[in-house]
C-alpha cells in the first residue's frame, strides 16, 4: 500500500528555459552583427550591400556563422518547446522551425560569392538555405498563431505572434521582390536592397522571441494535473 498526500500543498508549476535560450540565441547573433557593422563601417553601406557581403571583411566568416548557429539553436529550441507548451498540432510548425534550423547552418557554413565574380555552387546554397529561413519563420509563426486561437492556454499570446508574423511576411515578399531584376540580370536591383534585408531580419527575430514568450506562458498556464488530496492511498502496491 502507498500512501501519498500529508502536506496538502497545490503541484508546482511546469517551467520551461526555452525563452531565456531563444532571446540568448538571438542576442549573440545581433552582437555578432554589431560587430561586422562596426567593421565594415565606411567600406560597406549597409543600406545596399546585405549582410552577406560582410563575409569578406577579416573575421567576417566567423561572425555571420557565429549569427547563424546562434539562430539555429534558438530556432530549434521554439521547435521543442511547441511540443512542451501542448500547442495544438505542434507537428507541422516544429519541423518548419527544424528547417530553419539546419538552413541557418547552411548559412553560417556556405558563403555568398564576391559581388565581381559569378555566382556558384557554394554561392547557390547560401541563398536558397537564407531564402528558406526568411520564408518559414513567418509560415511557422502564422501556423503557431492559428493554432493558439484554439488553446486556452495560448490564446492571449496570438494576436501578437500573428501580427509580427504577417509584419515579417510581407517584408519578405518585398525583398524577394526586389531580388527579380539581379536574378534576370537586366538590373543591377532595388537601391534600398541591404536596408530592407536587416529589418526584415530584425522582425524574423522578434517572431522568435515573441512565439518563445508565447510558448514559455503556455507552458506556465497549461492545467496542472489534480492533486490528490491528503492522506489518499493507492493499492496495489503492497
Amino acid at each position: 500500500m502507498t500512501r501519498i498526500g500529508g502536506a496538502g500543498r497545490e503541484p508546482r508549476k511546469s517551467m520551461w528555459a526555452g525563452e531565456t535560450a531563444v532571446a540568448g540565441g538571438v542576442a549573440v547573433a545581433l552582437l555578432s552583427l554589431a560587430l561586422l557593422h562596426v567593421m565594415g563601417s565606411g567600406t560597406l553601406d549597409p543600406l545596399t550591400r546585405t549582410l552577406s557581403d560582410y563575409v569578406f571583411l577579416p573575421g567576417g566568416y566567423t561572425l555571420l556563422g557565429l549569427a547563424g548557429i546562434a539562430l539555429a539553436t534558438a530556432s530549434f529550441v521554439l521547435s521543442r518547446g511547441l511540443r512542451r507548451g501542448a500547442l495544438p498540432d505542434a507537428g507541422p510548425p516544429a519541423a518548419l522551425l527544424v528547417s530553419v534550423a539546419v538552413a541557418l547552418v547552411l548559412v553560417g557554413i556556405f558563403p555568398t560569392h564576391d559581388p565581381r565574380t559569378t555566382a556558384g555552387l557554394v554561392s547557390t546554397v547560401h541563398r536558397a538555405a537564407g531564402g528558406w529561413v526568411l520564408v518559414m519563420v513567418p509560415v511557422a509563426g502564422w501556423m503557431v498563431a492559428r493554432r493558439a486561437r484554439s488553446a486556452p492556454a495560448w490564446r492571449a499570446a496570438a494576436p501578437a505572434v500573428a501580427w509580427c508574423s504577417g509584419v515579417a511576411a510581407v517584408l519578405c515578399a518585398l525583398f524577394l521582390l526586389s531580388l527579380l531584376p539581379i536574378v534576370i540580370g537586366t538590373s543591377p536591383g532595388f537601391p534600398l536592397l541591404g536596408g530592407v534585408q536587416r529589418v526584415l531580419y530584425a522582425v524574423v527575430m522578434l517572431v522568435l522571441v515573441v512565439t518563445a514568450r508565447a510558448t514559455r506562458l503556455a507552458v506556465e498556464h497549461a492545467p496542472a494535473p489534480a492533486a490528490l488530496p491528503s492522506g489518499v492511498e493507492l493499492r496495489g502496491a503492497a
